[in-house]
């Protein structure tokens, strides 16, 4: 994964099961969740970007094999002292220049790497080159639609991230390089109420008029589940309301 500035330590754009911010882990935990429910198991799977590897061990109890990647030597040692065993194995390498062979895996996983790259369209060859036809891609970038706005909330930007997109610049670009792609988002599960109000917010009034203390108390009076209170399936991935997702999940295959 490559990022400008680079990131190297394992708090910042790496969460881990052990982290104090449990609820970015439930957040990233929530994707490979979704990537497992979409395998149909036996696949080799190469897992670009893996951070901490937690996520390639969510991914072996389907997989035939999972190789787990990332540029990072500090992020690499501690997946190998908790994770690697059989079946699994991890390697510093660079996502944007793979040291594989080509055609060697069934599925690439690529979460929350996608915005890091700078160089997007050489990252998704190496993608469709290691992939075996009909193979698949499962990625996930944040939305910069409601990413922008949260931010720009509290008062922070992020200078890891040089390549944004929404769902409609996601689609060209993956479309580009894949046959078929089929995007999600990923939003926070709450009551009947809750979905229907978020609904109807159309133009993501929520994040624009309420500041983050705030959204959070409304959220938990809907039943949703907000920091320490977060778990995996404290979030929803659905084809609808995309603009209104904190991020944006893409299932993308290979020609066969």
């Amino acid at each position: 994964m490559q990022a400008k500035p680079k990131s190297q330590t394992l708090d910042d754009e790496r969460p881990r099961p052990d982290s104090p911010d449990q609820a970015t882990y439930q957040h990233h935990l929530a994707r490979y969740r979704f990537a497992l429910g979409q395998m149909r198991g036996g696949e080799r799977v190469l897992d670009a970007g893996c951070g901490t590897g937690y996520g390639s061990h969510v991914l072996r109890a389907k997989a035939r094999s999972v190789l787990g990647v990332d540029y990072s030597h500090l992020a690499m040692n501690y997946a190998k002292r908790r994770y690697e065993g059989a079946g699994i194995y991890y390697a510093v390498m660079d996502c944007q220049n793979l040291a594989c062979d080509s055609e060697a895996f069934d599925l690439v996983i690529s979460f929350e790497v996608f915005e890091h790259m700078e160089d997007p369209d050489g990252f998704l060859r190496e993608c469709v080159r290691v992939l075996k036809p009909g193979g698949r891609l499962i990625l996930s970038t944040p939305n910069t639609i409601t990413t922008d706005i949260h931010m720009s909330s509290i008062g922070m930007e992020n200078p890891f991230h040089v390549n944004n997109h929404d769902k409609r610049s996601l689609q060209r670009i993956l479309a580009r390089h894949f046959s078929a792609v089929d995007l999600y988002g990923q939003r926070r599960r709450g009551n009947r109420m809750y979905s229907l109000l978020r609904s109807l917010d159309i133009f993501n009034l929520r994040l624009r008029l309420l500041s983050n203390s705030k959204r959070k108390r409304v959220q938990r009076s809907f039943g949703v589940p907000v920091g320490d209170q977060a778990v995996a399936d404290s979030w929803l991935f659905k084809r609808s309301q995309i603009d209104q997702a904190n991020a944006l999940v893409a299932v993308c295959c290979k020609s066969a």
